[in-house]
């Protein structure tokens, strides 16, 4: 099966973006059933055989690649998020400089309590955004649960899942995806005259990126992280705003966080317009369920930082449903396979603050038992990078924020390492828990 050319892709491979997503639970795991179900879903995935060969962002072509390296690993450690974290470190590994393994799985284990454990899917984004990622692990866990309960028709459906997924390539999805409710030249005209603002100078300038790529290989990088209990916030926007959903409330949190990190320590004046890049996904789940690849647009937003918080969610909440009904996000990922194919990425860059992606692992978070034998105890991210020239680094030039429902009422929000000083991510990070009352977190990063 050919893997179709998806344009996005070719700048992902310059990024160097590798991202792992941990389910922590707590059961009887069986190692040797869960190592099948990996390598033979993984083997299963035509794409997994293939490598992107790059000569310049409008001319790449996906090749066969030698065997695939070992997948599967398993890992004791003292301190299961200790481990976590060394994992996101040490990812950049995995995949590249001769050893062909797009995705990993690795089993952490707490030392001493083996029922306690973090099972972490780690993917190079050139293969998969996570909503494609997810759909390959949501398959390795349908089939472990097979073989955990005898169940053979069900292994076999599993392994037919997987070999039927492929890679529509960006021009053929872009006009599947437009052939209904889409007004291109509507969304130009809106997308054109949309008002961007960086006031915090949160965005890291082309020209800057050499000297600060060239310092930023000196180092390996542990990605931050934080927990967060969004009960509270979410509460306060919906007894004004019934209809706004945690994801509009938490990007809200963040946009105040940026705007209050720019008035206290960037000497912006109070009351500024906050921009950021929304990561926005374009298949539907049964289109999931067939095709991987990067099928994400990134899609502005703008809120007056001036606003309260409910009406900063709503504002957050409107412009999302604004995006999704009129489809300016199709035509985001369009434009982006276009400015591809004339050679012209990497030109010049956007005035938004921060990049907000989302992560909702929504079997995980609807089930008690994800997995045979284990209760779930909470969802949790971290990403590496490593960009190869400053095209890839353009892709990730300023705050990046991963945000995912870790258990019920909480959130994780994880942070792509810095290009420019990590403190960066800190001081958002610590205005975030700030907003959010996370009292043991602000007392934990003050330590």
């Amino acid at each position: 099966m050919s893997t179709g050319a998806i344009n996005l892709e070719s700048l992902m491979s310059r990024a160097n973006i590798f991202f792992t997503s941990g389910y922590r639970l707590r059961g009887e795991l069986d190692i040797g059933a869960l190592r099948q179900s990996v390598e033979q879903v993984l083997a299963a995935v035509a794409k997994f055989g293939q490598a992107l060969s790059y000569e310049a962002q409008n001319r790449y072509q996906w090749v066969a690649a030698g065997p695939m390296a070992p997948c599967f690993q398993v890992t004791d450690c003292d301190d299961l998020q200790a481990g976590f974290d060394a994992l996101c470190r040490d990812s950049l590994a995995f995949h590249g400089d001769g050893r062909h393994c797009p995705m990993t799985v690795t089993v952490l284990r707490q030392r001493g309590h083996s029922h306690e454990f973090i099972i972490a899917q780690t993917c190079e984004h050139t293969y998969a955004d996570a909503r494609g990622a997810e759909t390959v692990f949501n398959l390795v866990v349908d089939h472990y649960n097979a073989l955990r309960t005898g169940d053979a028709s069900a292994q076999a459906a599993a392994l037919d899942a997987a070999r039927r997924i492929e890679t529509l390539s960006g021009k053929e999805m872009g006009q599947l995806l437009g052939e209904t409710g889409h007004d291109r030249d509507a969304n130009l005209a809106v997308l054109g005259a949309y008002p961007l603002h960086d006031a915090g100078r949160f965005v890291i300038q082309l020209n800057e990126l050499p000297p600060l790529l060239e310092q930023y290989r000196r180092e390996r990088h542990v990605p931050l992280a934080g927990f967060h209990d969004i009960t509270a916030r979410l509460a306060e926007c919906r007894a004004h705003y019934p209809e706004v959903t945690q994801n509009a409330v938490i990007c809200a949190v963040m946009a105040k966080a940026c705007h209050d990190l720019g008035v206290q320590r960037r000497q912006v004046q109070p009351g500024h317009t906050v921009s950021f890049k929304m990561l926005s996904d374009l298949l539907e789940p049964s289109l999931r369920a067939r095709y991987c690849g990067n099928y994400i647009a990134f899609v502005p937003v703008s809120v007056d930082g001036s606003l309260a918080l409910p009406e900063m969610a709503k504002a957050v909440h409107e412009r999302i449903r604004d995006f999704k009904q009129t489809r300016q996000d199709v035509t985001i990922f369009q434009l982006t396979e276009e400015a591809v194919d004339a050679g012209i990425v990497g030109q010049e860059t956007d005035p938004l603050s921060f990049v907000v992606t989302n992560w909702n692992n929504y079997r995980y978070l609807g089930s008690q038992q994800y997995l045979h034998g284990c209760a779930n105890v909470r969802h949790q991210s971290g990403v590496n990078i490593a960009p190869r020239d400053t095209l890839g680094a353009g892709l990730v030039n300023r705050p990046v924020l991963v945000v995912n429902m870790s258990a019920p009422g909480e959130a994780c929000i994880s942070f792509f390492p810095s290009l420019r000083a990590q403190q960066e991510n800190r001081d958002l990070a610590g205005h975030i828990a700030a907003l959010f009352d996370d009292e043991a977190l602000k007392a934990a990063r003050a330590a």
